[in-house]
């Protein structure tokens, strides 16, 4: 076994050496390299030993010097006045390819194309035109012969100088052009469809493009508020469609807050808003809150029940965050309206604070069911989990239209100078189902069109469910309701809508460049009081029947015109540009916002 072991060795010794002995012999450039110095030759051959691969490139580089140092004597020569050919430089030199410089490429490529070679032409030039030299090595001015440059296959063209030429018709192209992103969702389409009105002076840019002006998406998860800050140029502008605490009137909770806070009054709160109670799992209050709502419901319940249950048992977490100031001094000596309740009935509304579209809305009339509720709920029922609550009192004796529930969907735009607009024209949404106070089918009591379009009779008795205001007043005059909607319920939406803004900050650090358009929900009761149930971050923009059709297009490019315009084209005027979003009884040109004033 040892004497295979050596055996092997030897022969694994024998072959390095053969290699090495190769790449010495195959490497016959390393006097060019070394020049005299033997210390350089010694390394070299140490290191050619060690890498025997390397002698290839050596060589090609050394190839490359001595074509390099041959052309050097002859430049050298050829300065220094003797006349001697290009002979120096063997043929096999001049074959090796060298790279040109960068700014030899266009020459190398000229002489490629044309059809004598460099070398003879160069010789041809130097034969024809000897030159005479002086003693002194200085040619004379008038010893000059003039040089006959020899024509190539491609002879100049003779150009008529005085002739002018034809002005060539170059589109106008407009340097300012901005960026915009649109999310999808939410009919973002349409969005997109308005924008390029201006296409002259936009673009569309996908999500990943880094400068983007202008952003629309359908949640503010996601933007940077820092970027909204004032800049003289117009291209380091950027604007986004919300405001960054817009939550303090768009969330159910964030809305009773803020008027519980602004009023400090509970009759005065609940006489805008139907009676809430806020529950917030998340803060350290939630105990007391759970409580409060209990008393209250048990201690005005109208109807007699002896197996009722009389509290709410939740084992949930008791967080240490603090709770909201919010005064509900007067609670159990608060009378609710005669129109929130009725004597057959005691229905209430459980809404998960942040969500929309009537997503997690429920009717409920006993403690078992909100209990139900709220736990499958706070533990994720249905992949959607919820810790914050709106519990609120149901209008179990609504104003009705043909019998069925309807509410009001009104547009708010607050731009970025924090001027507020109310459209002039809104729209009814109706319930497609006969209303009754037995039955807790939601297609009875949410009117919201996400709902009502999963309804078998949706569109049934009107497109889409949805009615002009017009209609709307028609159908009131029908059935013999002395409202004047215009006269009466109209300005009663213009204070609600001054109130709401005014009861809170939206842009607490005066962020430059937002804009949002808010969706605002009315419902009339039987005493045809108006009652604001909630108002909306990202109103629905589907064009879901043939009025919409007609409003949500030219609702968005008027508020366009008050934000996007005026901020990054303020000397632009979009107004003479088709199409046209035409609506009745209003002028083209007529911005149909209509402002009510300046809110923080």
């Amino acid at each position: 076994m040892a004497s295979a072991s050596k055996e092997k060795r030897i022969k694994k010794k024998e072959k390095e050496e053969q290699i090495q002995s190769k790449s010495l012999g195959n490497f016959h450039n390393l006097e060019l390299l070394c020049k005299a110095d033997d210390r350089q030759k010694k390394t070299l051959q140490k290191i050619i030993k060690q890498k025997p691969d390397l002698a290839k490139s050596l060589n090609i580089y050394a190839d490359g010097v001595k074509y390099y140092l041959a052309r050097q004597q002859q430049r050298d020569k050829l300065l220094a006045g003797k006349e001697s050919p290009l002979a120096d430089v063997t043929e096999e030199q001049v074959q090796i390819p060298v790279l040109p410089s960068i700014s030899n490429r266009q020459i190398v490529r000229q002489f490629k194309q044309d059809p004598l070679n460099a070398q003879k032409l160069s010789e041809s030039l130097e034969k024809a035109n000897k030159r005479q030299y002086h003693s002194n090595n200085y040619t004379p001015f008038a010893n000059r012969q003039k040089v006959n440059i020899i024509q190539t296959q491609n002879p100049p063209q003779k150009i008529n100088r005085e002739k002018e030429l034809p002005k060539l018709k170059v589109k106008k192209q407009n340097l300012t052009q901005f960026n915009y992103y649109i999310g999808p969702g939410n009919n973002g389409e349409l969005v997109k469809r308005i924008l390029q009105k201006r296409e002259q002076y936009w673009s569309s840019v996908p999500q990943q493009f880094q400068y983007k002006h202008f952003i629309w998406q359908q949640s503010y998860f996601g933007m940077d508020f820092n970027r909204l800050s004032a800049s003289d140029s117009l291209f380091t502008r950027v604007m986004y469609n919300f405001f960054e605490f817009h939550k303090n009137i768009t969330s159910k909770s964030g809305l009773s807050i803020s008027l519980l806070q602004y009023y400090n009054n509970i009759e005065k709160t609940f006489d805008v808003i139907p009676l809430v109670f806020i529950i917030n799992f998340k803060n350290s209050d939630w105990v007391k809150d759970v409580q409060q709502f209990t008393e209250f419901y048990c201690n005005n319940n109208p109807l007699t029940q002896t197996s009722m249950k009389t509290n709410l048992d939740f084992d949930f977490y008791v967080s240490n965050l603090p709770a909201n100031k919010v005064n509900y001094n007067g609670i159990k000596t608060y009378k609710m309206q005669e129109t929130l309740t009725n004597k057959t009935q005691y229905l209430w509304l459980l809404k998960p604070a942040d969500w929309n579209r009537g997503e997690g809305v429920h009717v409920f009339n006993t403690l078992e069911e909100v209990e139900t509720l709220i736990k499958s709920y706070y533990y994720g029922k249905g992949n959607y989990e919820c810790k914050e609550f709106v519990i609120q009192k149901y209008i179990e004796r609504p104003l009705l239209l043909g019998g069925r529930k309807f509410d009001i969907r009104c547009w708010v735009l607050i731009t970025h100078e924090m001027h507020y607009y109310l459209f002039r024209e809104a729209y009814i949404r109706t319930s497609g189902t006969t209303f009754s106070l037995e039955n807790k089918d939601r297609y009875i009591h949410l009117t919201n069109n996400a709902v009502q379009k999963n309804a078998q009779n949706y569109g049934q008795f009107e497109d889409g469910n949805q009615l002009s205001l017009k209609r709307f007043q028609k159908q009131l005059d029908q059935q013999e309701t002395k409202y004047d909607f215009r006269k009466e319920g109209w300005p009663k939406i213009k204070e609600v809508v001054k109130l709401t803004l005014s009861s809170t900050r939206m842009n607490k650090r005066n962020r430059k460049y937002g804009m949002q358009i808010l969706g605002y929900d009315f419902m009339i009761d039987e005493n045809l009081k108006l009652w604001l149930i909630e108002v909306n971050a990202n109103p629905c923009i589907e064009e879901s029947s043939n009025l919409l059709k007609i409003l949500i297009p030219r609702m968005l490019d008027d508020a366009f015109k008050l934000t996007v315009d005026k901020v990054f084209t303020p000397d632009v005027d979009f107004g003479m540009q088709q199409p046209k979003f035409k609506v009745d009884e209003y002028e083209d040109s007529e911005n149909m916002w209509e402002s009510l004033g300046v809110c923080g």
